[in-house]
């Protein structure tokens, strides 16, 4: 799969620097050579880690059977593709195993609830407006797609393998969640009943609640209050900068 790396300011390879694996949206979305100011990954870089966006499976702009290739399991080639992601980058000398981070928004954000889920050696997740419950989010955009996938009583083996929800025994890893109240794609409930699942399991968790935003975080006050969010939770999991 193709991904995008960027460096923090005067990378020097013969040092060790801490991960900070995006995850992008859609999920026929992708990753492309441009300023992103909502998800700005030189902006994360520039706090002293390793950015990389993968577009995994299901990304748009490598041919239709690739973006088809995550219809119906949402999860598994994605998670897979995370995952490899991670471990070749990992794997560099220039990157700290010790110190790495993941998290997302929108389908990057219930990417990361399904990282929740499963193994990874991520030290913290931040998760920005995720489905965790798909039965809940039929009732939003996810209607949609029961043309393909069908509904959860016609096909419930699909929703149960790729609903995060269903996994919440096993969730361990601290985690940021941040969502608006004004959220249409994605209800605010979901953020509610990750947060309170997490809690529920002892799980070291935060949840950062926009009243006034929707599925994306778009008045400059609240845009620099998410960025400080953001990097005080990645900071406390895995210390920016060389070493």
């Amino acid at each position: 799969i193709q991904m995008w790396v960027h460096y923090p300011p005067e990378f020097d390879p013969d040092k060790e620097y801490p991960l900070f694996l995006l995850i992008h949206g859609g999920p026929h979305g992708a990753v492309t050579d441009n300023f992103h100011y909502r998800w700005n990954a030189q902006t994360f870089a520039s706090w002293g880690y390793v950015t990389a966006w993968p577009n995994f499976h299901g990304s748009t702009g490598f041919g239709q059977a690739f973006a088809d290739s995550i219809n119906p399991d949402w999860a598994s080639k994605p998670y897979a593709d995370v995952i490899a992601a991670a471990e070749w980058l990992m794997d560099k000398p220039w990157i700290d195993a010790d110190r790495t981070v993941a998290g997302g928004g929108s389908y990057g954000g219930y990417l990361s609830t399904i990282l929740l889920g499963r193994e990874h050696s991520f030290n913290a997740l931040m998760i920005h407006a995720a489905v965790y419950d798909l039965y809940a989010q039929t009732s939003a955009d996810f209607a949609v797609h029961e043309r393909r996938f069908g509904s959860y009583w016609e096909k419930p083996e699909i929703y149960k393998a790729i609903s995060p929800h269903y996994f919440a025994d096993r969730f361990e890893t601290p985690s940021l969640i941040i969502h608006g109240q004004r959220d249409l794609r994605v209800p605010v409930v979901q953020a509610f009943e990750l947060f309170r699942a997490l809690q529920s399991r002892g799980v070291e968790s935060r949840l950062v609640y926009y009243p006034d935003e929707n599925h994306w975080i778009l008045t400059r006050a609240n845009s620099l209050h998410w960025y400080s969010e953001v990097r005080q939770w990645v900071e406390r999991f895995a210390a920016p900068g060389p070493r």
